[in-house]
């Protein structure tokens, strides 16, 4: 699952199996199954499990190796796949062909991931485009919101002051570095700027939540509930906590 985009068929029955497993099914011996699985897969401070998609899991591990070939261009291997796949482009901005080995088409399917969690830490602001990169360090949307007037400047470095009240809050906030530096890409949701196959995961599933419009929410946007981490701190054996959850849950 680091390397290679499982096919949603062997995704599917490895989650199935995982769900017989639970439910106490045994060959042909099938049980009702009294819980959605959605409930299963939300973070325990949210009332779930946290069992993990294995779908949404195989994509946070290919983002790992997208993010690697960001992280270290002058390596052997990124030195090679760039030659191969986008010579004269940019890993963030090249739009790939469909003739792909299995190997570079798993790493662009994690690839897809890392676009949606990176951001440029602005150093001289020479690296960053103002209108369509991510440099605006918040929750929301890390591009501009708009323009209050038209503005022709392309860089970050040419900046002087074209933003809402909303944009101007948030970017003076940033610390600017006190040596000249380079702007570089970090991952936005980690304080400390590198990726984790963690932090992806939650962002994907974030993403995913979202587009299926049924309200979720990860445990980084919504916080999570203390009365769950007091549950789960109860001392008692774990499978009564178990059985306390799926009664909570009417299963």
């Amino acid at each position: 699952m680091s390397v290679f985009l499982l096919p949603e068929a062997i995704q599917a029955n490895l989650t199935r199996s995982i769900r017989r497993f639970w439910c106490g099914e045994l060959g042909d011996k099938r049980k009702t199954h009294w819980l959605a699985w959605d409930k299963f897969m939300k973070p325990k401070g949210l009332g779930g499990l946290r069992f993990w998609d294995l779908k949404v899991f195989n994509q946070a591990l290919l983002a790992r190796q997208a993010w690697s070939l960001i992280d270290r261009p002058t390596s052997l291997c990124a030195r090679v796949l760039k030659a191969r796949y986008y010579p004269n482009g940019c890993r963030l901005d090249t739009t790939f062909s469909a003739n792909q080995s299995p190997t570079w088409r798993a790493i662009v399917h994690g690839l897809e991931l890392v676009k949606k969690g990176f951001i440029w830490r602005i150093g001289s602001g020479e690296h960053t485009m103002i209108w369509r990169d991510p440099w605006i360090p918040r929750g929301a949307s890390l591009w501009p919101i708009g323009k209050k007037q038209p503005c022709r400047l392309k860089w970050i470095a040419q900046l002087i002051e074209y933003f809402w009240p909303h944009d101007v809050d948030q970017i003076l906030n940033i610390r600017l570095p006190r040596v000249p530096v380079a702007d570089f890409i970090a991952w936005h949701y980690e304080k400390t700027g590198v990726f984790t196959v963690k932090s992806a995961y939650r962002l994907a599933m974030e993403v995913l939540w979202n587009s299926t419009g049924n309200g979720q929410s990860t445990s980084r946007n919504q916080g999570d509930r203390p009365i769950w981490k007091n549950y789960w701190r109860i001392p008692v054996p774990h499978k009564v906590l178990i059985f306390g959850w799926k009664v909570i849950h009417n299963g």
